[in-house]
C-alpha cells in the first residue's frame, strides 16, 4: 500500500526512538492500535449497513441465478448437436 520496505521501517524506528524515548514507545504503538483497530471496524460497518443498505446480496444471488441459467442452457444446446 504505501510501498515502506525494511530499512524504511528500521529508519522509523529509529528516529521514534531518539524522538520519542524509549519509555513513550510502547504506549504510543498501543494508541496507535487501537485507533487503526477502531479504523478498521468503523470502515467493517460502514460496509455492512451500505450492501445491507443497497440489497447487495440479493443482487449477488441474482448474479448466481442468471449463471447458472446460462450454464444449463449452454449444456442443453450442446447435447441436442
Amino acid at each position: 500500500m504505501f510501498d515502506i520496505g525494511l530499512p524504511e521501517l528500521l529508519l522509523i524506528a529509529l528516529i521514534s526512538l531518539f524522538v520519542l524515548g524509549p519509555k513513550r514507545i510502547p504506549e504510543i504503538v498501543k494508541n496507535f492500535m487501537k485507533f487503526s483497530r477502531w479504523m478498521r471496524n468503523l470502515t467493517i460497518n460502514a460496509k455492512n449497513e451500505i450492501e445491507q443498505h443497497i440489497g447487495l446480496e440479493e443482487i449477488r444471488q441474482d448474479i448466481h441465478n442468471e449463471e447458472v441459467l446460462k450454464s444449463e442452457i449452454a449444456n442443453k444446446e450442446k447435447k441436442k448437436t
